[in-house]
């Protein structure tokens, strides 16, 4: 840390946003598909084990669906904790009884919203597989694979956009993970780092960022919450916007199989075929 920042520098620090911004909430139960094989779902009951459910393709086509399809709004949903890491209220006055310092509080955030938001992707190719029933072991599915497969020009084009979406969050995630390699997430990481560490867990200091600012621990926090505030808020409502497009080309591919496995069905459970309106 800097006790003195040269005039030139001092004189235009850059402006830190510290108010939070208006939090979204990860949905994944808004769409019809979603609905459809939760109530599909309730055929397993009438079963006294997987083993009898898979003696009936129309069950179990339905049923590994579902399965498929809540793993994948678990996911969704997980991303709320993320927001929860953002969106503290209150934000503590000190970390001195937290678990982590409050840099290591920002830099745990970003690695839980990596790593959930690169594997909700991850999810939504398991239950294409399913759907379009490829047979792809789940270390096989990913983008380039399930694009090359017999699915519509329109989801192999979704995907597309999805791959191209994320590809600055999968390359960050894996760099953290990976390689070790730690982006910056406020103006002056270094000074935020060691001022944190100090001032978190030790008896505290004093001095000026790079940026020639008298050291403010609480107002750098709230400005990289804010970075990230903003980040999960535009990258969520994206990933759900693409989302809603594959459930409608995949509630289309599920009917259109579906439909001839309960014409063939004898075991006469009422989970009769209905098409989307």
């Amino acid at each position: 840390m800097n006790d003195r920042a040269s005039p030139a520098v001092r004189s235009r620090p850059p402006r830190r946003q510290t108010r939070f911004l208006k939090r979204h909430i990860a949905t994944s139960d808004h769409h019809s598909f979603i609905t459809r094989l939760s109530e599909l779902g309730i055929v397993a009951y009438h079963f006294d084990s997987y083993e009898e459910l898979c003696r009936h393709p129309d069950c179990k086509y339905a049923y590994d669906t579902g399965r498929w399809m809540k793993t994948l709004t678990r996911r969704v949903e997980s991303l709320n904790i993320v927001g929860d890491m953002l969106w503290l209220d209150p934000v503590p006055p000190n970390f001195r009884k937290m678990p982590l310092t409050r840099y290591q509080w920002l830099q745990i955030t970003k690695d839980v919203f990596l790593v959930r938001y690169v594997s909700v992707v991850d999810c939504a190719l398991l239950l294409i597989n399913e759907v379009f029933e490829m047979g792809l072991p789940q270390r096989a599915c990913t983008i380039e694979r399930v694009a090359k497969a017999d699915i519509p020009t329109e989801l192999r084009r979704q995907l597309k956009a999805i791959a191209d979406s994320q590809e600055l969050v999968r390359s960050e995630r894996n760099s953290r993970v990976h390689r070790g390699v730690e982006l910056e997430l406020t103006d002056d990481d270094a000074t935020f780092e060691t001022a944190s560490l100090f001032i978190d867990r030790y008896n505290g200091t004093r001095g000026r960022d790079r940026h020639g600012r008298k050291l403010d621990l609480d107002i750098a926090f709230r400005a990289g919450l804010v970075t990230m505030q903003r980040e999960f808020n535009t990258q969520v409502r994206s990933l759900e916007r693409q989302l809603d497009g594959v459930y409608d080309l995949l509630w289309e591919a599920f009917e259109a199989r579906f439909g001839p496995l309960i014409a063939a069905a004898t075991h006469g459970l009422n989970v009769g075929s209905r098409h989307r309106p």
